[in-house]
């Protein structure tokens, strides 16, 4: 039995912005109130699903950056104590901002649980990065470092965004509704137990989506979803791009979707 249209128009649209929008104004108060941060230059906004306007109405929590600008690094040179100065402060700041008791530390992240008409958050603390030894703009990423074992992570938020965006218009705004129809129906095959929960993560699939070639993106949406379904089954997934245009999709990397999976 296929897929009603009317489920598939219902699993494109988007989850409410409003908790996102408080969300990310609390996070921000407390930077600004903690002095210490008051004497470096950072960059704080939302990332991910929010950010890029692919969120569904399951979404519960929000990703923001939180970006030190007064220096960037590139390749091996990028020092780590640049930065655990840096996250420290921002833990300072949330703790005092928030209450110790809503404040946890994640491998990746700060975590910061969910209050009154607030959305929990994930706050990623990292530095400008530059593949490059001179400052960039169209080629500027984020660069962090997991814990425990300090493993550096680069990424590219704003080339995700950028490309995204491109998409978008050039499928006459289908792209992105597009995504949201496919993280819904991961959510669903989720909730029935038939995938396990981190079997695909929602920027893996946004990313999967993006490689569809636009022609994919149709009018209708069950026209829209059948064509993606049949490219993804016969596409070389080795040779397939995260949204940035700068990595890999697939591979043995921690940031890396499996092939099996």
């Amino acid at each position: 039995m296929g897929i009603p249209k009317s489920r598939l128009s219902e699993w494109s649209d988007h989850g409410p912005q409003d908790a996102s929008k408080r969300t990310h104004d609390a996070i921000r108060k407390a930077l600004d109130r903690y002095p210490p941060l008051s004497k470096v230059k950072y960059d704080f906004r939302l990332q991910g699903s929010y950010s890029n306007d692919t969120n569904i109405q399951d979404d519960s929590d929000v990703d923001v950056v939180l970006e030190l600008q007064s220096t960037f690094h590139y390749n091996a040179d990028s020092t780590y104590d640049t930065w655990k100065l840096f996250r420290r402060d921002a833990l300072g700041a949330l703790k005092k901002g928030f209450g110790e008791n809503y404040v946890g530390q994640g491998k990746k992240s700060i975590k910061v649980k969910a209050g009154r008409r607030r959305l929990a958050a994930d706050v990623v603390v990292c530095v400008t990065y530059s593949d490059y030894g001179i400052f960039l703009p169209q080629m500027e990423g984020i660069m962090f470092y997991a814990l425990p074992n300090k493993r550096q992570v680069v990424s590219y938020p704003k080339k995700h965004s950028d490309n995204g965006k491109d998409k978008d218009r050039r499928t006459s705004q289908r792209y992105k509704r597009t995504v949201r129809m496919f993280k819904s129906a991961r959510n669903h095959l989720e909730s029935d137990g038939r995938i396990d929960a981190d079997l695909a993560p929602s920027y893996f699939v946004e990313c999967l989506v993006y490689n569809a070639p636009d022609y994919t993106f149709q009018t209708g949406f069950g026209e829209t979803y059948c064509a993606v379904v049949n490219w993804m089954r016969g596409a070389w997934l080795d040779g397939i791009v995260c949204q940035n245009g700068q990595q890999r999709l697939f591979g043995p990397s921690p940031e890396q979707w499996s092939i099996e999976d």
